[in-house]
């Protein structure tokens, strides 16, 4: 991996940095499976073949998501990271949260504008404040001792509570919390690591293990199960039956996020500009998903055929939504200016800026 690590002194001058290809790829497949598994979420019904993809994409997108995340965090919070955090995360969530509720407004759909609904994410945005808290604690669980093994703790126990809600996504930051701190254990240095054919090759007998694994979370467990954001008795089962699950999903994303990892291409791809750009199709995906969820095409992808035309459908939103003159003509949108909102920052050069667009999202 190629980088040049930015001094926090802004006297100091740097280097541009050149960007990962590698990074950028995963993040561009996973922004694609981000995609597809929520227009498939409003078409998978009760098709058994459905719900296992549905399942196998839900097992893995996420924890591989939250995990790579945690292995570029930062293991020290200073100000500019603290600036890139309100400027990378809070603020993209209040601007789209807001839009998200005026396009249910304009839609029709029942929607309450109050500092609850405000502060309880819509859909896919419960990311962006998972995120910011985890990112704020990332520098706590960098000097922890068995710092994986208390976030897993963490993650069982917040399972059987029953205080934690949909507010800033406290349910998620508490569920999906081992799969970030492993990343931070991590660290950025293990992404260059460089599999042999028969890591590889290994990788691809996870992944194909995998399949029948998520016929059967599908065909017996409910679908609740993968958002890591329930408590067991919402989800019928007791503390010890509960424990065992969530503890085998684990298991499970994470032999899926290593595998997803050791395939992806180390070369640039059409996958990297995706990635490189994935607040975009991120941000923008869901007002295609709703229109969809509440159009009467939702009722006619029943027939691979069907299921075919709407992966070409993502894959050319995904496409779409992270191109040159999107990017261009929203980023005033996705990345609002807020230097007037933060003090003692340093106006960012084009190099930074570019590095900080090119950060998970």
């Amino acid at each position: 991996m190629s980088t040049t690590v930015m001094p926090e002194s802004p006297a100091v001058a740097v280097a541009p940095i050149r960007r990962d290809p590698y990074i950028d790829n995963v993040k561009g497949l996973l922004i694609v499976l981000v995609v597809l598994g929520h227009m498939l979420g409003q078409t998978v019904g009760s098709s058994p073949a459905g719900k296992t993809i549905y399942t196998f994409i839900y097992l893995c997108h996420m924890p591989a998501f939250v995990m790579l995340s945690g292995m570029l965090s930062a293991a020290e919070l200073t100000g500019r990271r603290a600036a890139s955090l309100i400027r990378d995360l809070l603020v993209p969530y209040v601007v789209f949260q807001l839009l998200y509720m005026s396009f249910y407004t304009v839609m029709d759909k029942p929607m309450h504008w109050t500092v609850n609904e405000f502060l309880s994410p819509i859909y896919h945005l419960w990311f962006l404040p998972a995120l910011f808290i985890w990112r704020m604690l990332a520098p706590l669980f960098a000097q922890l001792r068995g710092a994986v093994v208390i976030a897993i703790v963490v993650s069982l126990s917040a399972g059987a509570a029953t205080v934690l809600g949909r507010a800033l996504a406290l349910d998620r930051v508490a569920g999906m919390l081992p799969f970030f701190v492993l990343g931070v254990w991590l660290g950025r240095g293990r992404l260059a690591y460089r599999p042999s054919p028969r890591v590889r090759l290994t990788a691809i007998a996870v992944l194909t293990a995998a399949a029948p694994i998520s016929y059967l979370v599908a065909s017996r467990l409910s679908g609740l199960w993968v958002y890591w954001n329930r408590a067991y008795q919402q989800l019928g089962v007791g503390v010890t039956e509960g424990v065992l699950i969530r503890l085998g999903l684990m298991a499970v994303g994470l032999a899926m996020t290593w595998a997803i990892m050791m395939l992806a291409p180390r070369r640039q791809t059409f996958l990297t500009g995706w990635g490189t750009n994935s607040m975009y199709p991120y941000l923008l995906h869901v007002f295609v998903v709703m229109a969809f969820a509440w159009s009467p095409l939702v009722n006619r992808v029943d027939n691979i055929p069907a299921l075919l035309v709407l992966i070409a459908a993502v894959v050319a939103l995904v496409w779409l939504t992270a191109s040159r003159p999107v990017v261009w003509a929203l980023r005033p949108l996705v990345s609002p200016p807020v230097r007037w909102l933060l003090r003692d920052v340093v106006p960012a050069t084009n190099h930074q800026s570019t590095a900080g667009r090119g950060r998970l999202r």
